[in-house]
C-alpha cells in the first residue's frame, strides 16, 4: 500500500507533466487531442492520489481544496464523453500549478 509521501509524489509528478504541456500554450492544447487526453488522465491520477491521502494529512492542510480535487477527478472520469475543454484548461493552467506550489511548500 502506498503511503502519503508516495501519493504526494504521484500528485507532484502528474502536476509537473501537466505544467510542461500547458507551457506550450492554449492554441497548442486546443489543437492536440492527445494532449487533452493526457491531461485528463493526469487529473485522474491527481484526484485518485488525493482521495487516498490520510485524513491526518488532509486535515493538517485545509488550505488545499481536497474535495474539489477529488470532485474534478470524478467529473472527468464519469463524464468522459462530455469533458469541458474550457474547464480542463482552467484546471491545468491555473489550479494545478497552484496545487503544485502548495505541495512543494510542505
Amino acid at each position: 500500500m502506498r503511503d502519503d509521501g508516495e501519493r504526494l509524489a504521484d500528485i507532484l509528478d502528474a502536476a509537473e507533466k501537466i505544467r510542461r504541456k500547458v507551457t506550450e500554450g492554449r492554441e497548442a492544447f486546443d489543437a492536440d487531442e492527445y494532449a487533452q487526453l493526457a491531461i485528463v488522465h493526469l487529473v485522474q491520477i491527481i484526484g485518485e492520489a488525493a482521495n487516498r491521502l490520510s485524513p491526518e494529512l488532509t486535515g493538517a492542510h485545509p488550505e488545499i481544496p481536497w474535495r474539489q480535487i477529488v470532485a474534478t477527478r470524478n467529473r472527468v472520469v464519469h463524464s468522459y464523453f462530455d469533458v469541458d475543454i474550457e474547464l480542463l484548461w482552467s484546471v491545468a493552467s491555473v489550479d494545478i500549478p497552484k496545487l503544485e506550489e502548495q505541495l512543494r511548500a510542505f
